[in-house]
């Protein structure tokens, strides 16, 4: 309970926080945001298309409204690079990406491929928070495949691009960004209950319907993914490229759209900061250098884990989850053991 009332202290403080402004001249790099058809993934495409990249892909399930985000961030018009930096076009593509679906996160990954010669930050902002419980065609509950299992997998099919990218010639002189891996996570981790941490195997039991608590499934997830990326940042094949988790902080997005009404405004008026301003904290963590690897990063600083994820509790169930979950991945894709087995 404790834990409880001081996150919600911190969310109405930070409500009013004006976070810093990250910019970097983009010109010639190329970004990659999953979920970027609405709230925190398209302020923060607005934000990268601002900054003068060559190529921004817009990761989205529904091709649809992906064009209409497209749209809306070509009229924005902003193009608020540094100042003496050239102002280029910025060809901005909507390429369908289904994280409930391992087929589609390998044709994604295939695609990125064929099509693209670098990646320079990989932004994963998808995520869901289903009302109940239902399973994919893969056979896994959808929050757990989509916000930690296609997660992680796309990660590691896009590592040898992303990995590649560390020993290219800088697109712009003066310009020394590396590739970024971030993994978007929550301070809900701090209040996630993980009732199944003592399972044996802990993967198995969150697919269980008997293990299954609507309430719990979000946070359990994102605790999942601060720990598996911490994990990911040991990999020899991601030592060039900055890995991380970011925490947007409570922010009026479509994540809550399956909350009623009233009960999300007045939460809404009381804690959350735009997605506007959320959006901040997804550019300083692609675009800072010195982000320590594995880290997870809150209102643009390296913050402190806690609850499940800290400690000695944290690094039992990091390990075991790891290695159950590579396994499921491995058998999904090959060719991501080299990135995954270390």
């Amino acid at each position: 309970m404790a834990t409880q009332l001081a996150l919600f202290v911190e969310s109405a403080v930070n409500k009013w926080k004006t976070l810093p402004v990250t910019v970097v001249d983009l010109t010639g790099r190329t970004i990659v945001i999953t979920g970027s058809n609405v709230g925190l993934g398209l302020e923060a495409a607005k934000r990268f298309y601002a900054m003068n990249p060559a190529r921004l892909i817009l990761a989205v399930r529904t091709l649809d409204k992906g064009e209409d985000a497209r749209r809306a961030i070509i009229d924005s018009g902003k193009k608020e690079g540094p100042p003496g930096s050239v102002r280029e076009a910025t060809q901005v593509d909507v390429w369908s990406l289904d994280l409930c679906n391992f087929d589609s996160v390998r044709a994604f990954a295939a695609k990125c491929e064929k099509e693209l010669s670098r990646i320079d930050i990989l932004l994963e902002n998808a995520a869901i928070m289903s009302p109940r419980w239902t399973v994919t065609k893969d056979g896994w509950e959808s929050d757990l495949q989509t916000n930690v299992l296609s997660t992680f997998l796309l990660a590691a099919l896009l590592t040898p691009i992303i990995a590649k990218t560390s020993k290219l010639p800088v697109p712009v002189s003066g310009s020394m960004l590396k590739p970024h891996i971030v993994i978007v996570g929550s301070d809900s981790h701090y209040i996630a209950p993980f009732r199944v941490r003592n399972e044996p195997n802990i993967l198995a039991a969150l697919n269980d319907r008997t293990h299954y608590f609507q309430n719990d499934r979000y946070a359990d997830t994102k605790a999942i993914d601060v720990l598996i990326t911490q994990q990911l940042a040991k990999s020899p094949a991601l030592k060039d490229v900055v890995v991380c988790s970011v925490n947007p902080g409570f922010c009026r997005s479509e994540l809550m759209r399956e909350w009623p009404t009233v009960v999300r405004a007045i939460v809404y008026a009381i804690l959350a900061r735009t997605t506007e301003e959320g959006s901040k904290t997804y550019t300083w963590a692609s675009l800072t250098n010195d982000i320590p690897a594995g880290s997870y990063t809150s209102s643009c600083v390296v913050t402190p884990t806690g609850g499940v994820v800290a400690g000695d509790t944290g690094e039992r169930i990091r390990a075991q989850l790891w290695n159950e979950i590579i396994t499921v991945l491995i058998k999904e894709a090959p060719e991501v053991e080299g990135v995954l087995r270390f």
